[in-house]
């Protein structure tokens, strides 16, 4: 078979076409059978499972079968196989908001050489002072055009040090494969799985274990997905299914033994979809999804704990105006167990069984504004979430470990502007800024108060200024950043960190395919005051001592940049 070169990427492009009638009629046969989409499912289903991958639901671009139906009517001659050109895979970005009518198709990766592409990736060193910190990372993909769909393989590989200790480093790597196949009738097929390891050699000092002479961080995390979806006009069903796994192992060895826990969690979910848009500027989308979540440690069946829900969700977009997009959502959420924060539990007492472990869960709303003004852009969002559970740390077992609390009340509104400062005599400048407010009421699982989630900020404030050179291949600009107080909470200790901002500055300078980058922040900071308590933390505890960090303090990064 040869493809006319005149015909890459134009694809669908029926005069790019050299077939025969009957060649035409044996595919149309093919393309519009029911039983095909089914069986590959059906064979998707078990080995994207096998591997595991996060979310990937990009709709790939369907054929139109009009022309085939029309000449498989025709003669019956024999002929030479059907002979065309594969489809473009350059990806398209919608900046409009997504509607049933106006979902974006999106295909996988992008290509100017042809169906299959080598080349792709990056190599980066970045260098930082004064904490001297350092990590070198790289990435390749693969894409395979394919006649109705593609195929996008990548890895990524980057080491690093933290903190200025030589013997705290780490070491990440990854592997995801997606697919995406085009079916009859406007079906599409997605699958995709994925594969993230990391190690983390730690300082023993920065994980409380001065005594031991390593300390060693292994996570593993698999997961899956695989999409089905049926445009039945004037509703398009979405089905599915989504499965994840993750395995952290803490390991510490100092000159008498060695210790070590190990969490397990698993993580499935099947679901479905609909999406209706009654007339222009209205779509409505509402679905259930069926969770089970279970989570183990020490390999014993005493120290597990499931958690099973049925989550639904119910979302209306509308656009009254054209430049104006107004959505409202209320959906139950549930986020999975954090193997690597309930790997403490593998040290608790052997009697530690605690059957009430809970994912992090709620019933939550959420309203949204977006509004475009000329050139510029401002969006506003409001979140209230109730009736859940969160996780705080605890004493089980005889040892600081997390838990689930209640949530009483969690609110949280966010605005955004962004805005090109051209309208204002400075062209080729932007300026971001983004805003958030929020409160939470969680019961303190130590003392049974109430007070606000651990770490919570209860404001922000972020603003960006850049200016770009294109003729000279240069930009640059500042940032600032500005946090109110926040205050983290462990069983004998309490963290304050004072409100406070930074600034920092950056220069980007591209000439051809490489770029290096340089960013200076932290030139204004806020303190960390930590007090540890005699026993349980409380009011009336003792503060056996306290210390304070200075978080401020410049810190220079170079990064250096090369497209593959």
């Amino acid at each position: 078979m040869t493809i006319p070169r005149r015909c890459l990427g134009k694809w669908p492009d029926w005069q790019c076409v050299s077939v025969q009638p009957r060649g035409l009629a044996v595919l149309y046969r093919v393309l519009t059978s029911r039983r095909l989409v089914a069986l590959a499912f059906l064979c998707c289903a078990p080995a994207v499972f096998a591997q595991d991958g996060p979310d990937a639901s990009v709709v790939p671009p369907t054929l139109d079968l009009a022309p085939l139906k029309t000449a498989a009517a025709e003669a019956d001659q024999s002929a030479p196989d059907l002979t065309i050109s594969p489809p473009s895979l350059a990806a398209k970005a919608e900046a409009k908001p997504k509607t049933a009518k106006t979902a974006a198709k999106a295909s996988l990766g992008a290509s100017k050489d042809g169906p299959i592409v080598l080349r792709q990736g990056t190599v980066a060193l970045s260098l930082s002072t004064p904490a001297l910190a350092s990590d070198l990372s790289s990435g390749a993909s693969v894409n395979l055009a394919l006649p109705a769909g593609a195929v996008k393989a990548q890895a990524n590989t980057s080491v690093g040090k933290d903190d200025g200790n030589w013997n705290a480093f780490w070491q990440k790597d990854s592997a995801k494969v997606e697919a995406e196949l085009a079916g009859p009738m406007g079906t599409a097929l997605s699958a995709s799985g994925e594969n993230q390891l990391s190690l983390n050699y730690r300082a023993p000092e920065s994980v409380g274990a001065a005594n031991s002479t390593t300390h060693v961080v292994r996570s593993e995390n698999r997961s899956g997905r695989v999409d089905l979806a049926v445009p039945l006009s004037p509703v398009a069903v979405k089905l599915g299914a989504e499965s994840t796994s993750a395995h952290s192992e803490d390991t510490s060895r100092d000159k008498a033994a060695t210790t070590s826990a190990a969490v397990r969690t698993t993580d499935h979910t099947v679901f479905s979809t609909a999406a209706w848009s009654p007339t222009n500027g209205v779509a409505l989308e509402g679905g259930v999804a069926a969770r089970v979540a279970n989570i183990s440690w020490q390999d014993q069946a005493a120290h597990s704990a499931s958690f099973q829900s049925l989550n639904p969700h119910l979302s209306l977009t509308l656009s009254p105006l054209r430049d104006t997009q107004l959505s409202a959502k209320v959906e139950h959420t549930v986020s999975p167990y954090d193997a690597g924060a309930f790997a403490t539990y593998g040290r608790a007492d052997g009697k530690a069984v605690v059957t009430g472990f809970e994912p992090d869960h709620a019933w939550q709303m959420e309203a949204r504004v977006q509004q475009a003004v000329g050139p510029a852009s401002v969006a506003a969002s409001y979140t209230t979430a109730s009736q859940g559970t969160v996780t705080e740390f605890a004493e089980v077992g005889g040892v600081q470990a997390p838990a689930s609390t209640a949530l009483l009340k969690r609110e949280s509104v966010a605005v955004s502007v962004t805005m090109p400062l051209s309208v204002v005599g400075l062209p080729r400048t932007d300026l971001s800024s983004q805003a958030r407010w929020q409160s939470s009421r969680v019961v303190d699982p130590v003392t049974q108060e109430t007070r606000a989630a651990s770490g919570e900020t209860p404001h922000s404030v972020s603003v960006k200024l850049s200016h770009a050179l294109p003729t000279r291949n240069l930009s640059f600009g500042l940032s600032g950043e500005y946090k109110g107080a926040s205050t983290a909470y462990q069983v004998s200790e309490l963290s304050t960190t004072a409100e406070g901002g930074s600034v920092g500055a950056f220069i980007a300078y591209k000439p051809g395919s490489y770029e290096i980058d340089v960013n200076v922040n932290g030139l204004y900071g806020s303190a960390t005051r930590d007090d540890f308590y005699k026993g349980l933390r409380g009011s009336d505890s003792q503060i056996s001592r306290s210390t304070v960090q200075d978080n401020s303090g410049p810190m220079l990064q170079l990064s250096l940049k090369k497209a593959l």
